[in-house]
């Protein structure tokens, strides 16, 4: 149990991560437990006449500030799920996470602390905690978005930033930028539009600055460190821009969200808004990070996404495991890697207006997760996070599905749908919840060779017979899904769902034995791009006889 059978690692099929830690008897119980649980879930896909049975064994229906999670149709029952949590409390998991809310430092690599929650807690439990500075630094950069938000000079705003510094607040803008705050904005003009631009490549900004006047322009530029090459290349661009039209401009209408104020200054920025280096980039779009997100939304709509988030830390905080979303669904994560040997997941939003979740997705868990060594530095034997990917429905079942149907991969897929629309077409609303549903139904059920051969199919081959025909229009099912539902795609429900990812990839890197709050492994490749690029600048020849080719034939 609990290997991955393609992983190219060195990992051994008695898994000795899974329990090797604890030799007591009640240790070596549980793991006998879910080494059983895995054998019986393999074998033959019992776990799929249940789904397709919908028992109350089967059945995993949660409702939690706002969502509605229905992992009912997943390789796992009530006697797993209590013995998975059973298994994550004799690891600690309760002990962790207490930890973190804390303020220990569950970084321990960069001996930092992780408290990106604190971020969104009301006011009055940062003050209870001495967090006052937090409570007025989200007081100001709100008041500054409004002010940004109702100035009648400022048409448009240009966000620079990359990773964490942009996935967040692109998602939240694009999400949430045709909602309008309620009560917020008295004046009959429009909030400014947001623009984003960041990339290593400058085509991007260069599209954004062509169309635009730079006295209708407001900069916000995110950097933690005020060093992100990527960053500073779109700045100093932005900067010769501006000032290139009126000395000065670009200083008037800037403002920098950093840990590295004293940079940002010396840059020549007018503004500066500061946040804990306990807030992981990935983790930030809480911070002033969000800056850009709250012009989008106004000051009340972001409290809004904070709220949402906050009672979805509170149900992982104070919920019984068992009913613990956050918990369940971190051990179901481990649970599809460990014991059902997926090496993916798919995330398909029902709802064009979530069409970046799955790349916010993609570095929230396989930065967090995509580890091979554990707290201690040590080696692990056990797969770690897997590919997380997606697109929105229904394009995705024009293009991919079909991999997902009929493929040879089982990949499970999460589905995740907006109830009620913020359109007037409440029929093709329900068309599309209808695709949803049915890809969900298909995925599990699937289709017979007997079932296939005894349909008539048009523009088929004539020649061939109903035999070979319905070898192509066999699905095997048996292939698992989750559905999340939002009532309405709000502030307060995305902060929700938001939240509810962020803890179920922090409880799944707990039980994996790594550190979800480090990334080392962006490190390398930086450090060799600056010695290529140095050698692009100079005479000498790279040592690496390859990049030496390439550098020569790049030559401009």
């Amino acid at each position: 149990m609990f290997m991955n059978r393609k992983s190219s690692t060195n990992l051994t099929k008695s898994a000795p991560w899974f329990g090797a830690d604890d030799m007591s008897d009640s240790g070596k119980t549980i793991a006998q437990k879910l080494q059983a649980h895995a054998q019986r879930l393999n074998e033959g896909q019992s776990w799929v006449k249940a789904a397709l049975g919908a028992t109350p064994a089967q059945s995993f229906l949660r409702e939690v500030a706002g969502l509605r999670v229905d992992a009912s149709r997943q390789p796992w029952d009530q006697a797993l799920r209590r013995d998975l949590t059973t298994w994550s409390l004799q690891r600690g998991l309760d002990t962790f996470r207490n930890a973190q809310f804390a303020g220990e430092q569950v970084n321990r690599s960069e001996a930092r602390a992780a408290r990106h929650c604190l971020l969104r807690a009301p006011d009055h439990v940062l003050n209870a905690k001495h967090q006052s500075a937090l409570a007025a630094t989200r007081l100001r950069f709100l008041e500054v978005a409004d002010k940004i938000r109702q100035d009648p000079n400022i048409k448009h705003v240009i966000h620079i930033g990359i990773g964490g510094s942009d996935l967040g607040p692109r998602l939240l803008v694009q999400a949430l930028s045709s909602i309008h705050a309620s009560g917020l904005d008295a004046r009959a003009a429009k909030q400014p539009d947001i623009h984003f631009a960041g990339n290593g490549d400058l085509h991007e900004l260069e599209a954004v600055i062509a169309r635009l006047n730079p006295y209708d322009v407001q900069i916000v530029l995110c950097s933690k460190s005020f060093s992100t090459a990527e960053t500073l290349v779109n700045a100093e661009r932005l900067k010769a821009w501006m000032n290139n039209e009126s000395q000065d401009l670009f200083k008037a209408r800037s403002i920098a969200i950093t840990a590295n104020i004293k940079a940002a200054q010396a840059f020549g920025v007018s503004d500066c808004f500061d946040f804990p280096d306990w807030v992981g980039g990935r983790f930030s779009l809480w911070s002033p990070i969000g800056l850009s997100a709250a012009v989008a939304i106004g000051s009340e709509g972001f409290k809004s996404l904070l709220n949402g988030a906050w009672d979805m830390d509170r149900h992982w905080l104070e919920s019984d495991p068992y009913e613990n979303l956050p918990w369940q669904l971190g051990l179901l994560d481990v649970w599809h890697r460990n014991a059902m040997h997926y090496n993916t997941r798919c995330v398909v939003p029902y709802d064009a207006r979530l069409s970046r979740f799955p790349a916010y997705l993609q570095q929230l868990e396989m930065e967090s997760n995509g580890k091979s060594v554990d707290q201690a530095g040590r080696a692990i034997h056990h797969a770690s996070a897997g590919l997380v990917w997606g697109e929105p429905g229904t394009n995705a079942q024009h293009s991919f599905f079909q991999w997902l149907h009929q493929g040879t991969e089982p990949t499970p897929v999460e589905f995740i749908m907006i109830e009620r629309p913020d359109h007037s077409d409440h029929a093709a609303h329900r068309k599309l919840l209808a695709n949803a549903l049915g890809q969900s139904l298909a995925l599990l059920k699937g289709k017979s060779l007997d079932q296939a051969s005894a349909e008539s199919v048009k523009l088929a081959n004539p020649s061939w017979s109903r035999e070979q025909l319905a070898a192509h229009r066999t699905f095997q099912g048996g292939r698992a899904s989750t559905i999340i539902s939002l009532n309405r795609l709000d502030p307060s429900s995305l902060g929700a769902l938001i939240s509810l990812f962020e803890h179920r990839v922090e409880v799944a890197g707990f039980l994996w034995g790594i550190n979800s709050f480090d990334q080392w492994g962006v490190e390398l490749g930086k450090e060799l791009a600056i010695d290529i690029e140095n050698h692009m600048n100079s005479s000498q020849i790279h040592p690496d006889p390859q990049t030496a080719l390439w550098i020569k034939l790049l030559e401009v």
